[in-house]
């Protein structure tokens, strides 16, 4: 009897533990403005020890590349501070750009937001951006 008991205790254990472990993935969360955002996607999901930032666009009206970087460049800074991180955080950028002759002067615009230990990045030309914007920039940034 007490064989039987220990099998039987097994048999419910093990299923349960198996149960267990196949639902314990990586957990996402989304985290959003106080505002709310865009029912379209998420402005920042964390998993893990990671940040995953959607593309922020930046546009001006007159074209000014620099401009429109720093704009883009400060609503990532805003997203990073509403999930307790900061610039020096980012460890990936990701640059689209419509025009690639404004590649020095985003670069200008863009410098001074890591001023050391820059994050890794990658600068694309893309034939255009949702709203005629001039460029759009996403980061991954480690969690704190």
């Amino acid at each position: 009897m007490r064989r039987f008991s220990g099998v039987l205790f097994l048999a419910v254990l093990i299923p349960l533990i198996m149960a267990g472990c196949a639902t314990s993935g990586p957990h996402k969360e989304a985290i959003r403005p106080a505002t709310g955002g865009s029912p379209l996607f998420s402005p920042v999901v964390r998993t893990g020890n990671l940040l995953f930032l959607s593309g922020v666009i930046g546009r001006s009206a007159d074209g000014d590349i620099q401009a429109a970087t720093r704009q883009a460049l400060d609503s990532i800074e805003e997203r990073l501070r509403t999930a307790g991180a900061t610039m020096a955080d980012v460890v990936k950028c990701t640059v689209y750009l419509v025009d690639m002759d404004d590649y020095s002067a985003m670069n200008e615009a863009y410098v001074p937001y890591f001023p050391s230990d820059p994050p890794a990045r990658t600068a694309i030309a893309v034939r255009e951006l949702p709203v005629n914007a001039d460029v759009e920039i996403t980061c991954v940034a480690a969690a704190r």
